[in-house]
């Protein structure tokens, strides 16, 4: 197969050479263009969480965080808490700075929990300052 190196000079040969393009060639160009499409729209739509981890103890219907030190100045009230699909949010803080949770119907005992801190869209990576 020989491969040409043919420049295009007009706009009627560049018409001429698109209408000579195989089949496969717009199907490619399609599907990248698609691809990129539904990257953009995935990138505006969707929400990257940004979460802190931990355990926690439910007892008579109250719930305690623990939650590391280092962790804790990031927390706000306000901030939603997932605990067995249920959420929560984040009333005030104890003494110690451990924050208080809604209260809960959920049976005592010790389960995994993350509050999310921030919410990003992909696209701000791209656009932010």
């Amino acid at each position: 197969m020989k491969k040409d190196n043919t420049t295009v000079s007009s706009p009627e040969e560049l018409n001429k050479y698109l209408h000579h393009s195989s089949f496969a060639v717009w199907l490619i160009l399609g599907v990248i263009v698609s691809l990129l499409l539904a990257i953009f729209v995935w990138s505006i739509v969707y929400k990257i969480k940004v979460k802190i981890s931990g355990l926690a103890d439910v007892t008579s219907g109250e719930i305690a965080l623990h939650i590391e030190d280092k962790s804790l100045n990031k927390i706000e009230i306000g901030q939603k808490v997932y605990i067995s699909n249920q959420e929560f949010k984040i009333l005030s803080f104890k003494d110690d700075n451990q924050p208080v949770v809604s209260k809960t119907t959920l049976e005592d005992g010790e389960y995994s929990f993350y509050i999310v801190i921030r919410e990003v869209k992909p696209i701000e990576f791209l656009i932010s300052r």
